[in-house]
């Protein structure tokens, strides 16, 4: 079961990120870039230069490399311990009950991400 939450957690967050990435070149257009030019996101990915594609690859090894290392030092991937990454390291500050509030929402807004 634990394999199964973290694999709900990583694609949820993976979905999340996709989304804003789905609906920003929308809202906000693309960068001055001469190779991507459109705002549909499976044309663009096929406009992309390889060179983009490594470099995404390298830091997407590189997050698992870091949530693999902080699991074996002990910390936690899906929030019942001291977390493998906290950005703004607010975690800790907050109660039991607004831990379990923000997970019950991580994992919402991932389903309906996915």
């Amino acid at each position: 079961m634990d394999f199964l939450r973290k694999a709900e957690l990583s694609n949820g967050r993976s979905a999340m990120l996709a989304t804003v990435g789905w609906v920003w070149p929308k809202l906000v257009g693309t960068f001055d870039s001469q190779d991507v030019t459109t705002t549909d996101p499976i044309d663009a990915i096929l406009q992309a230069d390889p060179q983009w594609w490594a470099q995404f690859l390298l830091l997407c090894g590189t997050i698992e490399a870091i949530k693999i290392r902080g699991e074996m030092d002990g910390k936690s991937f899906t929030g019942e311990g001291t977390p493998v990454i906290d950005y703004l390291g607010q975690w800790d500050k907050l109660d039991a009950a607004g831990k379990e509030t923000m997970r019950l929402k991580e994992l919402k807004n991932g389903r309906l991400a996915m």
